[in-house]
């Protein structure tokens, strides 16, 4: 079983963030089963930076520019994400299941790539992002974590949370997928 940790510049590569280089990414090591755990992550696990047009800011592991999420888990324990659902689609709560192996490790970050390329990994979403919708998550039971609406974005230009998983959302003029939201921000909230 895949699982996730915190690792530095590993299998992401430079992805921005304050010093420009390098980057807290999620590799995947292998470890024992994990169940998932809906009831803790209300409260818990949220949406924490969103960016709908990657061309330079952030290469998945294959090295594709591509839209991703990024959760940030504010607990002391791992958050198991199999069985979550997500969407861009109000209207269609289970758009996608998010199968095993998805951990977002305690206190630490998670990237859901938005590229439609589900034979990647169980990391990747089988739909894109696009400016003016949301992103929505739902626990395996139906219970929304978190959502995010969002208009219009710049290319290479995030809308994050400051700071992390509790704040308002602002521009994020780099992209600081796998670190903290941090100074790199523009302080103009939405």
């Amino acid at each position: 079983m895949r699982r996730f940790a915190c690792a530095t510049a590993i299998a992401l590569g430079a992805c921005g963030g304050e010093s420009g280089g390098g980057v807290d990414a999620v590799v995947a090591v292998d470890t024992a089963p994990m169940a998932p755990d809906a009831g803790s992550a209300v409260g818990t696990l949220f949406i924490n930076e969103v960016m709908t047009s990657n061309t330079t800011a952030c290469p998945d592991p294959y090295g594709e520019y591509d839209d991703w999420v990024e959760l940030y888990n504010a607990s002391d324990a791992p958050i198991d994400l199999t069985g979550y659902t997500v969407t861009d689609d109000a209207g269609q709560p289970t758009k996608f299941t998010i199968g095993s192996g998805v951990v977002v490790p305690a206190h630490g970050y998670g990237i859901l790539w938005c590229d439609d390329q589900i034979s990647q990994g169980h990391d990747h979403i089988a739909f894109k992002l696009a400016s003016g919708e949301a992103f929505v998550i739902y626990a395996p039971g139906g219970d929304m974590i978190d959502s995010v609406a969002f208009g219009t974005t710049a290319t290479d230009v995030s809308f994050a949370r400051l700071p992390d998983g509790t704040g308002e959302f602002a521009s994020c003029a780099l992209g600081t997928c796998g670190k903290t939201n941090g100074t790199t921000c523009a302080a103009s909230v939405r």
